[in-house]
């Protein structure tokens, strides 16, 4: 059998898919259907790929065309396979076309910031938990061995990850743009992980407008607030500080926080960067706040010129390493490891 054929990739992304399908599919999805997948004949093997920008899964199966997407469809539990059926923009790559696929992507090329550097690092992790749940084998060792690869060798030749593009860096600029009044009051930033700290980074050279920081993991808020001169403000207690700031960031996943305080006065901007959203609670309570989410920073999200020549570079090199797939040049070495002869 060709290391290509049976490989696919069905998935949803933020250039036709709105925010809120994403958002069913992201918290329905999971490594822990995997097992469930497999077991229900869905496909042979299954990996789960989930970020801001998308919802995919990337997996083995005997269907081809359509029929990938109602196999999977019927395996899943039903409000799931309901929702991969009718959402909007879902598209399918199978045999090469799916290894391009991952390849572009964790190189960044299809990302909202192109050449964002967490994505490397979130298709690494995807492909681990599915390794751990049982979901993958031989096909999928050698997709996602090859496509990172390529996805490493394509980056560093187009100079990504030498600064910091990144989804927290885009939104700090964008709030950067609304000015800060005549009044500035604290920013609090909820969360505590790489998007925050890109974001915080990012903010703290374009305002002086004091930081608040509340996690649910209280050691890493406190050395964020550490390195970047912020106040740090206990996770029960954020709810209460709302009524103190004019800026409310949401770097957070896990769906919508809720909200049971009163307050008379609201901030002035809602930012919600999580998929799913974590500030919509907020949002109703507040209607009066300016909202800003992904899709209205995608909207935000332009590609500059010197943007152009970085594509053109990594797409050189994904093409070389796409030729080594697409005639087999993947083999067995000590009976796990997948590498390019």
């Amino acid at each position: 059998m060709s290391i290509s054929e049976g490989i696919f990739c069905i998935g949803v992304d933020h250039h036709a898919t709105p925010l809120g399908v994403r958002e069913l599919l992201a918290s329905s999805a999971g490594e822990r259907w995997i097992p469930h997948l497999i077991e229900h004949e869905g496909a042979a093997e299954v990996v789960f790929l989930s970020t801001c920008n998308r919802v995919e899964i990337y997996g083995r199966s005997e269907s081809r065309g359509p029929a990938i997407v109602s196999s999977l469809a019927r395996s899943m539990p039903l409000e799931l396979g309901n929702a991969w059926r009718e959402a909007r923009g879902v598209y399918l790559h199978e045999g090469i076309s799916c290894w391009r696929h991952l390849a572009e992507v964790a190189t960044g090329l299809r990302s909202m910031v192109v050449g964002e550097g967490e994505i490397l690092a979130q298709v690494r992790q995807a492909y681990a938990w599915s390794r751990n749940a049982g979901g993958t084998g031989r096909s999928m060792h050698a997709l996602f061995q090859s496509g990172l690869r390529a996805a490493r060798a394509a980056r560093a030749v187009a100079g990504f990850g030498q600064g910091d593009a990144s989804v927290g860096r885009l939104a700090a600029e964008a709030l950067s743009a609304f000015g800060e009044g005549e009044v500035v009051k604290p920013l609090l930033l909820l969360g505590s992980g790489l998007t925050a700290r890109s974001f915080v980074a990012a903010y703290r050279t374009l305002s002086d407008r004091p930081i608040w920081i509340s996690s649910r993991s209280a050691e890493r808020a406190g050395m964020l607030a550490i390195n970047f001169n912020a106040r740090l403000v206990e996770w029960r207690d954020w709810p209460k500080s709302v009524a103190d700031v004019s800026v409310v960031v949401s770097a957070l996943a896990g769906g919508e926080l809720p909200w049971l305080e009163e307050c008379q006065r609201g901030p002035e901007i809602l930012m919600d960067l999580g998929v799913p959203r974590t500030l919509t609670a907020l949002q109703r309570f507040f209607p009066q706040s300016t909202w800003v989410d992904l899709e209205e920073l995608a909207r935000r999200s332009e590609i500059k010129p010197e943007s152009l020549q970085a594509i053109h570079r990594a797409e050189e090199v994904l093409r070389r390493h796409e030729s080594f797939f697409a005639i087999g040049r993947a083999q067995k070495v000590d009976g796990s490891q997948v590498v390019e002869g």
